[in-house]
């Protein structure tokens, strides 16, 4: 790397860039990104399912931790306020998924109140849900950037640095854009029209929109295709039996709107099963002037970047294909 080009006697680089464009060297200047703005510290903090009030003294007593060998292995970055809180952090980028260190370091944990593992990704490996007393949770990197993106957290210029180095160097908008589904279950079909909820086994994907497919048997108002465009506010993996039990993240998903959260805990409490499944939350549709169809015919290759016969499981499709298909 080049620190001062020839024939330049000032040359401006981001100080980030020095730790390479490595899994380790984002993780590593994030943690000091962190450690340097407390207003992005707590707000990082609540997006991991941290619940604390943001202070000076609070500030001061937390502690941030890169590295840490334990038993158990090494993490990424711990932040732990002494009697209040811990936090791990494990992060990947690229298309590298969190393996074992789901469930790796649940003995890590000092002995607080509040415990809470960070699964942090550039595949988007969202969900949220809860093991032995530990809040876990699954952002994306993209989740991040979006955090930082307010114009009082960019007037410091290390926070715009960072933005920028990690701008560069990941490619965020790998980010899956439209979850299309087939929808024909009376049940489901109900969920999604009155209680604005889509509900499948535990999957992996951080969609920006749902749209589901009403098939043919279905026999809804709108016919055959996708007829409705729904943005995804939040999604949670858990039992049905549980998901009443983060009303303050569906809370949080909703803008503080308690009457949609309730909407959304009604629809959840039709299911009964003793099972993990993903449940994605959605804002209000949008219903298209026309429903969207399938590829039809036989030919090979039908459905390149779209969607033909049955659909299969976290089917995503691009804004730019789905407009087309408009």
């Amino acid at each position: 790397m080049t620190i001062k080009p020839t024939g330049f006697t000032e040359y401006s680089i981001n100080p980030f860039y020095l730790y390479g464009f490595t899994e380790t060297g984002l993780t590593k200047a994030f943690a000091f990104t962190l450690s340097r703005n407390p207003n992005l510290l707590f707000r990082f903090l609540r997006l991991c399912g941290v619940k604390k009030k943001k202070s000076v003294e609070a500030f001061r007593q937390i502690s941030i931790e890169i590295e840490r060998k334990r038993h158990e292995g090494r993490t990424d970055v711990e932040i732990a306020l002494e009697g209040d809180f811990h936090l791990i952090v494990e992060a990947k980028v690229g298309r590298n998924k969190i393996g074992l260190q789901r469930s790796q370091y649940l003995t890590s944990f000092l002995d607080v109140p509040q415990k809470a593992l960070c699964v942090l990704t550039q595949t988007n490996d969202y969900k949220m849900t809860s093991e032995q007393n530990v809040v876990v949770s699954n952002v994306g990197w993209i989740d991040v950037d979006r955090l930082i993106d307010d114009p009082k957290l960019l007037e410091d210029p290390i926070v715009r640095d960072f933005q920028n180095y990690l701008r560069r160097g990941y490619k965020l908008r790998d980010q899956k854009e439209i979850l299309v589904q087939d929808l024909s279950d009376t049940k489901e079909m109900t969920k999604f029209r009155d209680h604005r909820i889509y509900r499948r086994e535990t999957i992996f994907g951080s969609p920006l929109y749902f749209a589901p497919y009403f098939t043919r048997a279905a026999a809804q108002p709108e016919g055959e295709g996708i007829s409705f465009l729904s943005k995804v506010m939040g999604i949670i993996s858990c039992k049905p039996g549980e998901v009443a039990t983060f009303r303050d993240a569906l809370k949080e998903f909703s803008e503080d709107d308690s009457s949609v959260a309730d909407r959304w805990l009604k629809g959840c409490g039709m299911d009964n099963e003793d099972e993990v499944f993903t449940y994605f939350f959605l804002a209000e549709a949008t219903k298209l002037p026309r429903p969207l169809l399938k590829d039809g015919g036989k030919n090979v290759g039908r459905g390149k970047d779209w969607i033909a016969a049955q659909i299969p499981p976290n089917r995503c499709v691009t804004f730019e294909e789905f407009v087309k298909r408009m």
